[in-house]
């Protein structure tokens, strides 16, 4: 449901949504999105290469979902020092974090405080998104930038209580 809300927010031209819609639909860290310059994205291959913190999760490449590209476009038309930046000024975490994601979603009255969502939380809907999909675990462990399936499985990926009933039903 507020995935939804956040992209009619994108698509109506809410650029700070589509910066959230991006991070849905790469499962990158935010410090990955903020270090980012319009040269680490390749609109003829739709990638963007990029990725901080472990070996397994620097400079990797990551496919350009067809939701997020017109948000992608916009970013790499409005050049800056980085490529998600404020009135040409690069942005850090902190900055993202309290003056862009959370009163975009207070504005799309996505009541974040009870739920305790953080930008991070978008890397869990990625790749719990991806394990719904039935992507295999490898390439979810690729796309997340670990070195270990079991810190995937183990703390991103969150089944939901259906899923959970289907999968006792199953036996």
């Amino acid at each position: 449901f507020e995935i939804s809300l956040i992209k009619r927010a994108a698509d109506a031209g809410n650029v700070w949504a589509g910066t959230i819609m991006i991070l849905i639909y790469t499962g990158m860290r935010v410090g990955e999105l903020v270090r980012l310059t319009r040269f680490n994205v390749d609109l003829d291959a739709w990638t963007i290469t990029g990725g901080i913190k472990t070996d397994a999760g620097r400079d990797r490449v990551m496919p350009v979902h067809p939701k997020i590209r017109p948000y992608i476009t916009w970013w790499v038309n409005n050049p800056g020092p980085r490529l998600i930046h404020r009135d040409g000024q690069p942005i850090s975490v902190d900055y993202y974090r309290k003056s862009i994601f959370y009163p975009t979603l207070e504005r799309l009255e996505i009541d974040y405080k009870s739920r305790g969502l953080t930008p991070h939380c978008t890397r869990h809907t990625f790749a719990t998104l991806l394990a719904k999909a039935g992507a295999k675990t490898t390439a979810i462990q690729r796309l997340m930038g670990h070195s270990d399936y079991a810190t995937t499985a183990n703390t991103y990926t969150h089944p939901d209580f259906q899923e959970l009933w289907e999968a006792v039903n199953q036996i």
